[in-house]
């Protein structure tokens, strides 16, 4: 189910789910509360610092290592077309202390943290993937002209006992060397919505078209597909991995620092 939303800062009317809280206006970039459609203010982007050419360009050279890949796709595998997508991270303040009597801060967990806010990432994005949570910038609008912003469907409260778990279990064994009984404190809590920008790059090769994905902020290459060689082939039907899927992963953690 869906409901229909105004815009409070630039009045277009669009629809999210119904167990959206936060959502992004697709006209205008700008993030509004579902309940009321009043613009939420903490709203951040990471800044776009890889061009098209240097997306595929990083997937040549991955592509180019890969186990089983033909010895001349780095040659022959041509760049068909560009998509930029903004995917959603909530953006968490992790602050957690164990207080000894004589010690306030005998355990202390203090930073940022980044988790994907979206349950329909881009095909192929990795779990689990680790994001940056520095050199994050206020969102604005004309960035929007650039991709695709995701909408975020997953509530910040699934995610922050997850990512809180370790840092109260890590201040409590800090603590334990102090007192026996430390108190535990817990003030983390959700700041707001970062994008992130991920590039998808399609390549030609031999007339069959593959997909990947590249990291926008430092070119990454997160996810891969890519044909296998002829020789290779055989060789894997000898040991009966015939079938073998031409993708691959890269990439994984919880961002934090």
């Amino acid at each position: 189910m869906a409901r229909r939303l105004r815009c409070s800062y630039c009045g277009a009317e669009f629809e999210v789910p119904e167990t959206v809280s936060i959502a992004v206006c697709p006209y205008c970039g700008a993030t509004v509360w579902a309940a009321t459609g009043e613009e939420f203010k903490e709203h951040y982007v990471f800044k776009l610092t890889v061009t098209t050419r240097r997306a595929f360009e990083a997937v040549r050279e991955i592509a180019q290592r890969q186990f089983a890949a033909p010895d001349d796709i780095g040659d022959a595998m041509s760049p068909k077309d560009f998509y930029l997508h903004f995917i959603p991270l909530h953006l968490f303040h992790i602050k957690v202390r164990a207080e000894c009597p004589d010690n306030p801060e005998a355990g202390l967990e203090d930073y940022f943290a980044t988790a994907l806010a979206t349950r329909s990432p881009p095909e192929g994005f990795p779990d689990g993937y680790r994001f940056p949570v520095r050199g994050r910038e206020f969102f604005k609008p004309s960035v929007l002209e650039k991709g695709r912003y995701h909408q975020p469907d997953v509530e910040p409260k699934e995610l922050l006992d997850k990512l809180a778990g370790p840092a109260r279990a890590k201040a409590l064994r800090e603590a334990l060397n102090s007192c026996q009984e430390p108190r535990l404190v817990d003030e983390s809590k959700w700041v707001g919505i970062v994008h992130h920008p991920v590039w998808e790059v399609k390549y030609a090769y031999a007339g069959r078209e593959y997909r990947a994905l590249v990291d926008g902020t430092d070119a990454s290459v997160v996810y891969l597909e890519y044909p296998i060689g002829a020789k290779e082939r055989g060789l894997l039907l000898g040991l009966g991995l015939g079938g073998l899927a031409a993708a691959t992963l890269i990439g994984a953690g919880l961002g934090a620092a």
